[in-house]
């Protein structure tokens, strides 16, 4: 093993470290809001996103409309339009189906560049988990660009590990409201 591949290797599992040990910290925040924000910086700086999004549904997440939701990496005049600008089609099926959907391009991935949402707003590299299983209470969405770190499957694990582990937060602080 080369000294950079060493160097990159300690690199990486630092990074994991740190998101494990962030995640555990998340577990002891009171406010909704506040987590999400939390969660959201920590996803978007890990995966090196350009743009993240948090939604979170009640009960119910045949709802169109998230309860509550946290977006990044939008312009404040995006900030109003960016559940349109995002792709709802996307989001629509890691709800339905729990699965992560990671994809390099929606714009040229079959099960997506239908949708205008992909369309209008030119939607490239995604990664988008499900918060908490069967069926799930929201998602982390992720958005380019396309790092190799990030849409791998090591960057797929990562997600679906905190999105899983973000869940029980969130029920417990949604109990209390």
């Amino acid at each position: 093993m080369t000294a950079d591949e060493l160097s990159a290797q300690i690199t990486a599992l630092t990074r994991e470290r740190d998101l494990y040990l962030r995640l555990l910290h998340l577990g002891r925040e009171e406010d909704v809001a506040q987590l999400l924000r939390e969660a959201l910086g920590l996803m978007v700086a890990l995966g090196g996103a350009r743009q993240g999004y948090i939604e979170l549904h009640d009960n119910d997440t045949a709802s169109a409309t998230p309860q509550w939701w946290i977006a990044h990496g939008f312009s404040a005049e995006e900030i109003d339009g960016v559940r349109s600008a995002i792709s709802g089609g996307i989001i629509a099926e890691a709800l339905a189906t729990g699965q992560t959907i990671v994809t390099p391009s929606a714009l040229c991935d079959p099960r997506f560049s239908a949708h205008d949402s992909v369309r209008l707003g030119k939607i490239e590299a995604v990664l988008c988990a499900p918060i908490g299983e069967d069926p799930p209470r929201g998602v982390v969405y992720l958005q380019g660009p396309a790092t190799a770190e990030l849409f791998s499957e090591c960057g797929r694990q990562r997600g679906e590990i905190f999105a899983l582990h973000l869940a029980p937060f969130v029920d417990r602080l949604l109990a209390r409201q």
